[in-house]
């Protein structure tokens, strides 16, 4: 299980801006759905996501054209699963 974390400066947990979308080439090359999760300036490629943190819809000019965004301190990843609480 891998636990990313987002904590200001005293060490205490704050909630930090997240997005993810569904990744076309990779899920070409992998033969299965890919999601790409951005988090903490880190690039997370999952299976699946479980996601309790409220979302918002954002469209854009490049590609990705529309990705999910919301606010969260804790992302959990098992099994190629990511949970964001």
């Amino acid at each position: 299980m891998k636990v990313i974390q987002s904590h200001n400066k005293k060490g205490y947990l704050r909630d930090s801006v997240f997005f993810f979308h569904y990744n076309k080439p990779l899920s070409k090359k992998r033969g299965k759905p890919q999601i790409t999760i951005h988090f903490k300036k880190q690039c997370l490629i999952v299976d699946n996501i479980i996601c309790w943190a409220e979302t918002r819809g954002h469209i854009s000019k490049r590609q990705p054209y529309f990705v999910m965004k919301g606010k969260t301190a804790t992302i959990m990843i098992q099994d190629k699963v990511a949970t964001i609480y």
